[in-house]
């Protein structure tokens, strides 16, 4: 497919959306930015034709979808293309915004299934998949202290959450509580502050802990065929999950789940996963991002990921290169590297370093690795007066949390 694409991406404060914005700009297209963080990482981005700043989404989520259809119009936008956590809010417009231009995103029904931990586990036995955790909803007290006494081993995190954070793993075989420095009655109290608002999206679950490799997966989809795929391991992380590194590997188990799983659910848009693969080679879901997440990294322009988008080549699947590597360096330098505890992973950390892309610089595009600075600036003035972590703060006005819209 060689046709022009005026798009409007959202989310412009990940490097996963200046990623894909270089992406698409090197292949022709004419990219447009709708982005309410007012520093956003693409903000002064080469491959932007034009920013602009629309109302928060979770704040104002009726005026945020007038004012997407208001620039899909006066740019005369042939698709809109939400890439973070605003995608709940832009599926919740789809029809409106539909009506004007193609929107790659699915129903918002689907997308609060697959966002959800406990109806993501239920939506993997439908489609047939054998192999899941087991997982208990916690709604009331009880159910809270049966699971913190069960036998083994287990992860208690809420329902909707981001960035592995809130997560605590219970042993009460070894007596061990991650992370550590906590303890049960501090789970207690932390699970008892959320039920307290009786509210559906404050709910939490308890998962059996699986021992193995963890994985993450990319892909995108049209109508329940994966038309890009990528697999990577995780090695080096963010705090306990997200990760900072990105080496593409072949992972045949795993592309065969993604297939079963988005042909049973008729998917259309980007949608990740998180896997543990035991040393038996069985592959386990522990959750879902039906949205764009880090595994954009591991593509190239050359790799053609708009085709997967725009049905360039139907019938076929996009892969990165296996040869490419990317990292985002300020962490791999600060959590990557105080990670380190062995001469093996030493050695392992030095030759990802040295081989990975750096995925923010560009020397054709250099003033986003200066704006991702002012960019951590204002998420740390809002992680201070929403007395939050600067994790969080960096989706506090585009996370959905399973809330009425």
């Amino acid at each position: 497919m060689n046709t022009k694409q005026r798009i409007l991406l959202t989310g412009g404060r990940a490097p996963a959306t200046l990623d894909l914005a270089r992406q698409l700009s090197a292949n022709g297209h004419e990219v447009f930015m709708a982005e309410s963080c007012p520093h956003h990482l693409c903000l002064h981005s080469t491959a932007i034709v034009k920013n602009y700043t629309v109302p928060q989404p979770n704040k104002e989520p009726d005026d945020y979808i007038v004012k997407l259809v208001e620039l899909v119009v006066e740019e005369n936008i042939d698709w809109v293309i939400p890439t973070c956590e605003e995608i709940f809010y832009v599926a919740r417009g789809l029809e409106i915004i539909a009506s004007k231009c193609r929107v790659f995103v699915d129903s918002f029904a689907k997308l609060k299934r697959l966002h959800s931990k406990w109806d993501f586990m239920a939506a993997v036995q439908q489609a047939g998949l054998v192999n899941r955790p087991t997982t208990y909803l916690l709604q009331t007290k009880e159910d809270v202290e049966k699971r913190l006494s069960a036998p083994g081993k287990w992860v208690f995190k809420r329902v909707y959450s981001r960035f592995s954070s809130h997560v605590f793993i219970v042993n009460n075989v070894a007596k061990t509580i991650y992370p550590k420095g906590m303890t049960k009655d501090t789970i207690r109290s932390q699970i008892a502050k959320d039920l307290a608002l009786n509210v559906d999206h404050a709910l939490w679950i308890a998962q059996q802990f699986i021992a193995g490799d963890s994985y993450c997966s990319y892909s995108a989809v049209v109508n329940g065929q994966v038309s890009a795929h990528a697999v990577y391991p995780v090695e080096f992380t963010a705090g306990p999950g997200a990760c900072i590194n990105f080496e593409s590997v072949e992972h045949l188990a795993i592309e065969k789940w993604v297939q079963q799983f988005v042909a049973f659910e008729n998917f259309t848009g980007q949608i990740a996963f998180d896997f543990i693969v035991t040393d038996e080679g069985l592959v386990y879901p522990i959750e879902c991002n039906p949205r764009s997440t880090s595994g954009i990294h591991l593509f190239s322009p050359t790799d053609r990921l708009d085709q997967a988008f725009f049905g360039g080549n139907p019938g076929q699947v996009v892969k990165p290169n296996r040869k490419n590597k990317a990292m985002i360096a300020p962490a791999m330098l600060s959590y990557g590297l105080f990670q380190v505890r062995t001469w093996t992973l030493l050695k392992k950390w030095v030759q990802l370093f040295a081989q990975s892309r750096e995925v923010i610089f560009d020397r054709k595009d250099p003033r986003p690795f200066v704006q991702q600075f002012s960019l951590l600036w204002w998420n740390i003035k809002i992680s201070k007066k929403q007395k939050i972590s600067i994790m969080e703060a960096t989706t506090i006005d585009i996370e959905w949390n399973g809330e009425e819209v």
